[in-house]
């Protein structure tokens, strides 16, 4: 991707796959957020919580931060059912973000995707998570605080909606 020094393709887009296929630098920051490794390797030792730029994914004590912090999804109302929790850059790693638990939150796979398809943005106020919704969702763009989802809550929620087992005469 070159964004920012002028350079495009002959589509007028900044980035390509292996393929030569063109696309746009929202495409790109998607991919790279989503993508398991990116090739890159800087110099610098890291604090605990902060391993600056030289690694995009979240190692296990960032992982953990979060967890802690975020429980399995930060997103506001989150009701989804416990998955495997993904790591999100609020400053995506492609455009200069650091690899540190102020600059990351928890989200589900699902709100992970909401939040890069519909545009949500999110700011770190205090240490936590606030996420602005798109105009389409809020015209006056509102920041909701960030939630915590639990995967106990998860169960006690389904426990509740499934209905206790009936004796062999359908007694209960």
């Amino acid at each position: 991707l070159k964004r920012g020094l002028g350079f495009v393709n002959e589509d007028g887009m900044p980035g390509t796959l292996n393929t030569e296929r063109a696309i746009t630098a929202q495409n790109a920051r998607r991919i790279a957020c989503d993508a398991e490794v990116l090739p890159i390797a800087l110099d610098g030792d890291s604090l605990p919580l902060d391993v600056g730029r030289a690694k995009r994914t979240a190692p296990t004590h960032i992982r953990t931060a979060l967890l802690r912090r975020d429980g399995v999804c930060a997103f506001p109302g989150c009701d989804r059912p416990p998955g495997t929790p993904e790591a999100h850059h609020v400053q995506h790693w492609a455009d200069g973000g650091a690899t540190n638990l102020d600059n990351m939150v928890m989200l589900c796979a699902h709100h992970h995707r909401t939040l890069h398809n519909q545009r949500w943005e999110i700011a770190m106020c205090d240490g936590r998570p606030e996420f602005i919704p798109p105009p389409t969702v809020d015209p006056k763009r509102t920041p909701r605080p960030g939630g915590r989802a639990l995967p106990a809550q998860h169960l006690e929620h389904l426990r509740d909606l499934i209905p206790a087992p009936r004796g062999p005469a359908g007694d209960p």
